[in-house]
Formats: C-alpha cells, structure tokens, sequence
C-alpha cells in the first residue's frame, strides 16, 4: 500500500473511531429492547453469509435487511455499533488480518450507517418507528431508497478506494466496473427492511424465522450467480496466461539470438507500461497491446543474421538496409496470429519518427498510434542507457538529452515530456537493470570513435601491392615450421613490418573446449595477452571465428575485458580476420592499434591476403603438435588426462575475479573400475568395456554442455564446471552413481566415491582444486570410517 493510501485508511480509523464512541455513549443511554439484541444478531448471523466479488479482494454479505431495519425501527446509533462488531467479525474470519484491514472493516461501515441514516431521518422528518410507527409503507419507501443509495455509494465507494490504493486501478473505474451492479443487493435488503419495520408491532418474536429461510433462498441464489462470474473470470484469466505464455516464449526466442541486446525487451516491456499509465492511458485493451508489443516489437530480427545483430561495430548501408526490414517482417509474422489487442500495428511502426522520416511507412504525428509512439521513446532510451560492444552505456542525463533534442523530430512531445518526468519512478520498477561491472562500463572515458566496417574496394593502392608483394614469399618462410608457436612468431613479425600495428596476436582455436586462445603475441602489452581465452562469439575476435568475417576499426578493448587497464596505452582499433583452412576456422588474426582508425581498407586485404596462406600452413602445423597433444589424452577413455585439466586451470578464463562464474572440480572414483568386466576368455566379455570407460562415458551424459570431464587417476575422474554450486555437482554425482549401479550390482561389488572442491571457497587458485578435492575425498573417508555402525 502506498502512502497515500496509508493516510486514507488512517484518515477513515480515527473519523470512524469517534463515531463509534459517539454511538456507544448513546446507546449505553437508551432503554434496553430485546428486539434490539434479535435484530443484531441476525445482523451478525447473515454475515457468515459470504459472497466473494469475482477478481476482486472483496466479500458482500446478506445482512443488509437487518441493520437497515434497525435503524428504521432504533435509529442510527444502534446501527453502527452493530456494524462495527459485524466489521471486526467478519476480520477475524478472513485470512489476511492484517491490522490495517481490521482498522478499516469496522470504521468504514460505521461512518456509511450514521451518514445514510441521516438521510433518512432528514427526510422522514419522524422518530425511530419503534416509538412512533409509520402511518402507510409510503410515508418512508422513498426515505428507504435514498438511504440505501447513500448507503450503497458510501461502503462501495470507500472500499475502492482502498482497493485502489493496492493495486495500479483507479478507484473510480473499479467502482464502476466492479461495484455498481451491486446496489441491486443494497435495495433489496432496504425493501425487506421497510417491510420488517412496518409491521413489526403484529410479528411475534416466532415470525422472525419465517424471515430467515426467505434470506437464505436469497444468498443462495446470488452466491449462484457470483460463482458462474467468477468461472468465467478464471476462465478469461487462464486463456490471457495462456496467451501472455506464448508471447513471453516468442520474445525469449528473440532475447536468446540478439546476443548484444540481451535483456532489452523485458525493460522495454517495462518502461512502456509505466509511461502509458502516466500518460493517462486507462484502456485494459490498449495496456495490455502495449505489454505484449514491448516483448515482440523485435520479433523480425528472428529474420536478420545473427552476425549482424550481434556485431560489435557500426553496420554497412546494406546491413542497416537489412536490418530495417525487422519492423515490417515482425508485423508480417504477428499478422499471422489472432491478436485480442492491436498489437501489429505497434511492432510494425515502432520506428516511425514523429516528422514522418522513419521507417517502413514513414507515418507522421498522431497518425502513428500512440503505443508505437511510446515504444519510440523507451526503446532508444534503453538502447542508450544499455552497453553496446561499440561504446559504453550512457548516463541518464546524457541519454534524455538525446532524446529531448529528437522531440519534435523523431519523438512525439507529449511523450518525450512525460517521460522525462517519470523515467526515474520507472526506472525503480526495472528488475535487472542495474549493469553490471564489465568490460564496457569503465571502456574509455571520452567517447569513442563509431568503429567501421569496411567493404571491399576492389582497387590497390601502390603500398598495398608493395605489402602484397612482401608477403608473396610466405608460404615458403613458414612452410619449415612445424611447431605452432615457432610459426607465429615468424609470422608476426613479417605482418607488423607489412601492416603497422601497436600489438598482434594470434588465436588458436581448442580442440577441447572450442575456446580461442591466444598462442602468441608481440608488440606492447604482449605479456598481458598471454593465457587469454575467448568463448567463440565473445568479444571482436570471438565474434570473427564464428560469423567468418573480418571486423576492422572496432575497440580493440573488446577482446580483453579487465585485462585493458594492464595494457601501457588503450588498443581504441582492431583488424581481426578469420585463419581458415577446408572451410573451417583454425583461428583468428588480430591486429591491434593506440589510435583510432588506425587501420585502412587496403590494410584490411593485405590481411586477408595472408590469412588465406597462414590458414591451411596453421593446420598442418597442428597436425605436427597432434602427437605431441596425444600425451595430453588418456587413450583408454579419450578424454583429457590431468596435464590437460592443468593447463585449462591455469588459464585466464578461470582466474575468476569479482561475482563473476566460479569453477568447481567434482572426482569421482572408485576400486576396480580398470578391471574388465570378465576375464579376455570369456567370450560373453569380448568387446565389453571396462567399468572405467562406462565411467567416462556416463560422465559425459550427466554434466552441462559446458563442463569438462577428465582422466585424472588410474581409477578417477574429474569434472570441471565452469559455474559450480554444491547442489549442482551433488546432482552430478547422483546421475552418475545411479546410472553406474546397474553396472556395479551385476559385474561386481565396486562403489563410486565422489568429493568437490569450490573456487575460492576450498582453492585460493583454480589450479589447486583438483589436490582441494582430494584432500576433501580423504577427509570424507575418515570421517566416514569413525562414524559408528
């Protein structure tokens, strides 16, 4: 509940506090009448009588008859003490007490008796009819109905309010959508009521119980009523789930391909809402567009290439021109579904511009519908405000500027005010908005050069032959070597004498683990690029290997996150190309530079002119080092031994700083795993691997496609999980236990043993998990062996 409705309720307590000590003050003064006592616990009895109100937190009751004739035949007083214990009742049978709720249960109905008994007495001009009775039904039909009309818009009209002020609903349409139509319940009980009063002086205390079987029939009937509404409620409900379901899955779809944006249309979706409801917007159907448009305004990006929605540096004309198709393909696959809300025309216009410059109908002004005119405003606000690989988000005032200098041009004023005024309350509602410590939060501190990616010419300029020229003879200088590295050492220095560049480094693409890593580098701040790992699409070389393309002049800072602030001066250009050999990426050349648009595109063919030698010579060399790489695999398993788990240990990418994913290395071994099943006569046996390699293999199937699985011993294997928990590697172990017991039970009495170890909380470095988890594994057995039997 918000503050405004905290003084509501406090307000209602106090006025109706007084009230109710007023009327037990007179009350207490006026002649006892059983009549009284009947007619109130009638009132109280009815109560139990409970009907909900469909989609609503509110209970009506069947107990207006009673207190209504109270106050015909006892006056006003009586009444609302009445009312105040049946308001405090009806708390105690609820399952939300809270102490507010309580408060104003028994101060609201207080305040609506006395002011609608009012109207009645003023009206009636007459005593309580238990003193002096009424001469005809006429003399107070009319003061009845303007009593329970009071009465009606009073108790109704309270408690919208403080619904309302628990919920985004105004008070006035939750009245009129939700609480007119009860007033039928108010005036039928003001005509039982006018009835009981009339002829009470003939009806003995026994005629009263011919009443309550005709209140039952009553509540039955509409408790009938109010349950088939509020079945139809729970069924629209469940179709709109329904309904939003398939649209959150669609939009998870596009959230899951648009790698750079990721995020952005749940915040969106959020912002959109929140500036609709300040801009007055009321109409459940166009809220509800809105909602839905915010997480499928992308959704014709599911027919742009992913190398373009996720490359990290300015598009081409003709990538833009691609790109632009998104607005209108998204409206074409939506078109498709039977909206109950207009949300097509939202996604198609989303980029039309206030001036009629945008895109794809170029509507202007009010001819583009108001929720395309606000997905307008929010979607670039958190495009600025969000990191891109091209430049570091932007702070608010620096965003809104941009926007409030587009207003008029490409935003709608109305829109572009209202959001100014309110994009920091809407701000707070965005769940996952905060970003995080990254690569691009501290990138650089003025801003940077828009990268560009250039095509090619064509033409050469004299120095690029002569660099041609140069680099004619390569295949033959590198045709001696055999070893990786020694090869990229000769390399770079023929490149960085060809094309000047700051620093030059050369990616290796792991077999393993599909990882880049460089395997050389020199040039300034050569030492900082050793042990780097990039997962492919990570990055500006990631992102080279796997669309197979060539990048130039975007950030060189991409490719080294935190590792930047070691370099002696910041690498603001990059040229990174594709080495690739039978159609597959072996690795990725980057070139790197101090200065911005460093790099040429004559440089950037002279590059590539290499790359397509360096390439196929790359991979013989690594089919010379494949030998050499066998003593890093068990033969046995096929997987990689301990030497391997080592090396990957030891590499930048799991030093993990900050709250960033932390590895874990889970063992798992056992007795006897490296005996066959059977001894090598038994010809049932032949061809049955050992219990060792079903080991492997079940490992392989229990983890995540991105954890490790390891030879480390003659009866062990280990696990490396990138982004570990305690409960995570227990489920490992547990999948893997259970699918070996089969095994164990028919081929022998052999155990799996299983223990982790956690970086940092059991290994001050990576590499030491593996002797942390042993340590924990003998730890276990002694424990174990000192628990008593």
């Amino acid at each position: 509940m918000n503050r405004v409705g905290r003084a509501y309720i406090g307000a209602v307590t106090v006025v109706g506090a007084v009230a109710l000590a007023y009327s037990v003050y007179t009350v207490a003064l006026m002649p006892f009448d059983y009549r009284m006592v009947v007619l109130a616990v009638l009132t109280w009895v009815s109560g139990s009588f409970a009907i909900r109100v469909p989609g609503l937190p509110v209970t009506i009751y069947v107990s207006e008859a009673f207190f209504f004739t109270l106050v015909l035949l006892f006056g006003p007083y009586p009444a609302a003490v009445c009312m105040a214990i049946d308001g405090l009742l009806i708390s105690q049978r609820r399952k939300h007490r809270e102490p507010y709720r309580v408060l104003f249960n028994f101060a609201e109905p207080v305040i609506s008796v006395l002011v609608a008994s009012a109207v009645f007495y003023k009206l009636y001009g007459g005593p309580p009819l238990s003193t002096a009775p009424a001469a005809n039904i006429g003399a107070i039909a009319l003061p009845a109905v303007a009593m329970a009309t009071v009465y009606f818009l009073l108790n109704s009209g309270l408690n919208a309010v403080a619904v309302s002020s628990e919920s985004d609903i105004s008070a006035f349409r939750l009245w009129r959508t939700q609480f007119v139509w009860l007033s039928l319940n108010y005036f039928g009980g003001a005509s039982v009521a006018v009835l009981l009063a009339i002829y009470w002086p003939s009806l003995s205390p026994a005629a009263l119980v011919v009443v309550g079987p005709l209140v039952v029939i009553f509540w039955i009937s509409f408790k009938t009523t109010m349950a088939r509404a509020e079945d139809s409620n729970k069924h629209l409900t469940e179709l709109n789930k329904l309904y939003l379901s398939t649209v959150e899955t669609l939009a998870m779809a596009i959230d899951a391909k648009d790698q750079i944006t990721h995020g952005h249309i749940r915040r969106v979706q959020t912002y959109a809402i929140g500036l609709a409801k300040a801009l007055g917007v009321s109409d459940t159907k166009v809220i509800r567009a809105i909602e839905a448009a915010a997480l499928l305004h992308d959704m014709g990006k599911l027919a742009v290439p992913e190398h373009i929605l996720n490359k990290p540096g300015k598009l081409t004309a003709s990538e833009y021109e691609r790109m632009k198709l998104h607005a209108s393909v998204g409206a074409q696959l939506l078109s498709a579904i039977d909206f109950p809300y207009p949300v097509v025309p939202i996604v198609r216009h989303h980029h039309e511009n206030f001036d009629g410059t945008g895109y794809p109908d170029q509507l202007r002004g009010e001819d583009i519908p108001l929720g395309a005119r606000i997905m307008a405003v929010v979607d670039c606000y958190d495009a600025l405000t969000s990191d891109r690989p091209y430049r570091p988000a932007l702070a608010d005032e620096e965003a809104l500027a941009i926007i409030e200098a587009r207003k008029g041009t490409m935003y709608d004023p109305a829109v572009t005010d209202a959001f100014v005024k309110v994009h920091a309350e809407i701000a707070a509602e965005v769940n996952g908005h905060e970003h995080d410590v990254s690569a691009f939060r501290e990138l650089l501190h003025q801003p940077l050069t828009v990268p560009i990616a250039v095509e090619h010419t064509g033409s050469a300029s004299k120095e690029m032959s002569a660099a041609l020229l140069a680099l004619s003879d390569l295949t033959s200088e590198i045709a001696g070597h055999t070893a990786v590295e020694d090869m990229a050492v000769a390399l770079g220095s023929r490149i960085r004498q060809t094309v000047p560049c700051d620093l030059a480094a050369f990616y290796l693409r792991d077999r393993v683990t599909d990882d880049l890593v460089v395997v050389h580098a020199l040039g300034a701040g050569s030492e900082v690029m050793k042990g780097l790992r990039l997962r492919m699409g990570e990055g500006l070389s990631g992102w080279v290997a796997l669309n197979r393309t060539t990048i130039i002049n975007s950030s060189g800072a991409l490719d080294l996150a935190e590792r930047r602030h070691a370099l002696p001066a910041p690498l603001e250009s990059a040229l990174a190309t594709a080495l690739c050999a039978r159609d597959t990426v072996v690795g990725v050349l980057t070139l790197y530079a101090a200065s911005r648009e460093a790099f040429t595109s004559e440089q950037q063919q002279v590059v590539e002119f290499a790359a397509r030698q360096i390439g196929p010579a790359l991979e013989r060399a690594l089919s010379f080092e494949q030998e050499r790489m066998a003593s890093l695999f068990d033969a046995e398993t096929g997987l990689p031994n301990e030497k391997y788990l080592d090396r990957v240990l030891n590499s930048a990418i799991y030093c993990c700083q900050g709250d960033g994913p932390k590895p874990g290395v889970l063992l798992l071994s056992g007795t006897g795993l490296t005996a066959q099943a059977a001894s090598p006569g038994d010809a049932a046996a032949q061809g049955v691997p050992s219990r060792l390699v079903r080991l492997a293999t079940t490992c392989r199937s229990a983890v995540r496609v991105t954890d490790l699985v390891f030879r480390t011993g003659e009866d062990e294997v280990a696990v490396l999980m990138t982004d570990s928990t305690p409960d995570a590697m227990a489920a490992v172990a547990r999948r893997v236990t259970e699918a070996m017991h089969d095994e164990t039970r028919e081929r022998g009495n052999t155990s799996i043993d299983s223990a982790f170890a956690l970086f940092p909380d059991h290994a001050a470095d990576p590499a030491d998990l593996p002797r942390a988890a042993r340590a924990r594994r003998v730890q276990l057995r002694l424990a174990s062996q000192a628990r008593p039997a």
